[in-house]
């Protein structure tokens, strides 16, 4: 009986302690990624212990046309006003944040904070603003958390690294990221672009429309102008993607994340199990290409028709079958880290 009682006291204090140290495991932390077209938020139960995340508590993102607005600008510059919108968009959603009480509130600035002249000055005053943390990150920093992200939102622990290609498309850059093994070595191949969404639709208009962005900032309808966007892309793609990382394309399991992946191609797609082809984009930009913003739908119309064309023309390119959307930016990342 003795024994019996002190077995189960030991199974007691087991079960107490494993879920104390789950317990002390578990942090509540807030992220958020700042884009060139969309600024986004999440906070989520984050294991600090096993490195995965938990429990999504709250999400939210917003479009803010720092991209539309530094095109606009004589001086390189972000504009006062598109500051001004930019903080008062971050309070509104850090303010709905901190109703979860996270531990703390970080999170990555990245395309256009890197070309405009005062982009690391404007991150600098949201940070004092807000009371966040943002830091503006280089190309192949977003490409790594990009994939670290993507490889957290798989929560597939079968899936290794050298498995994956990840293929990130934002506003204003685009990566492809995936791990090769060099003399045993893991070792990261990265491709690292500046035709992305808003930069492809802004030269639609400037280039091959002939029409000034000052002015013009959509390139709907596109029309007959649809078959030579593809085949400028085409051509882009297989004149600027790195071998390393054709070869993957064309061989790996090519996972979508970024806005454009998980909104613009998402959402006119409607893919059955988040997997689409090159032949789903053509059949819907056929039908979209003659249509004008007043009868497309939604807040990323102006690029949505053209983003169609620019993730056609790299999976054209690059010989890429098919591409998986996993719900991920560079926040997952960024919460793990």
């Amino acid at each position: 009986m003795i024994k019996c009682i002190k077995n189960t006291t030991a199974i007691l204090c087991l079960v107490f302690a494993t879920h104390a140290m789950a317990k002390n495991c578990t942090q509540v932390r807030a992220g958020i990624d700042m884009g060139s077209g969309t600024t986004k938020i999440l906070v989520s139960e984050v294991n600090v212990c096993t490195k995965t995340l938990g429990k999504v508590l709250f999400a939210q993102e917003k479009p803010i046309g720092f991209n539309e607005d530094l095109a606009k600008s004589a001086n390189n510059q972000l504009s006062p006003e598109i500051q001004q919108l930019g903080v008062t968009t971050l309070k509104a959603l850090v303010l709905q944040a901190q109703k979860f009480h996270p531990a703390r509130i970080t999170g990555v600035a990245t395309a256009v904070f890197r070309t405009a002249a005062n982009g690391p000055q404007v991150i600098k005053q949201f940070n004092h603003q807000a009371h966040v943390s943002l830091r503006v990150i280089s190309q192949k920093q977003e490409a790594e958390l990009g994939f670290l992200s993507a490889k957290a939102a798989l929560n597939d622990p079968k899936i290794k690294d050298t498995d994956l290609l990840v293929w990130d498309i934002g506003g204003g850059s685009m990566q492809m990221t995936t791990y090769n093994r060099i003399n045993g070595v893991k070792t990261p191949e990265i491709y690292q672009g500046k035709l992305a969404s808003v930069s492809l639709k802004d030269m639609v208009i400037e280039v091959m429309m002939n029409k000034d962005l000052k002015q013009v900032s959509s390139p709907n309808p596109v029309g007959p102008l649809a078959g030579e966007i593809l085949r400028w892309v085409n051509f882009y793609a297989r004149t600027h993607v790195n071998p390393q990382i054709m070869q993957a394309a064309s061989s790996k399991k090519v996972v979508g994340i970024g806005g454009v992946h998980g909104y613009s191609i998402k959402d006119q797609l409607h893919p059955i199990n988040n997997q689409y082809s090159a032949a789903d984009l053509e059949r819907v930009a056929q039908m979209k290409i003659t249509q004008s913003d007043a009868q497309l739908s939604g807040d990323y119309r102006a690029t949505d028709v053209t983003n169609l064309l620019l993730v056609e023309g790299f999976m054209q390119a690059l010989n890429i079958s098919d591409v998986t959307i996993v719900k991920a930016n560079l926040i997952q990342g960024t919460l793990l880290q």
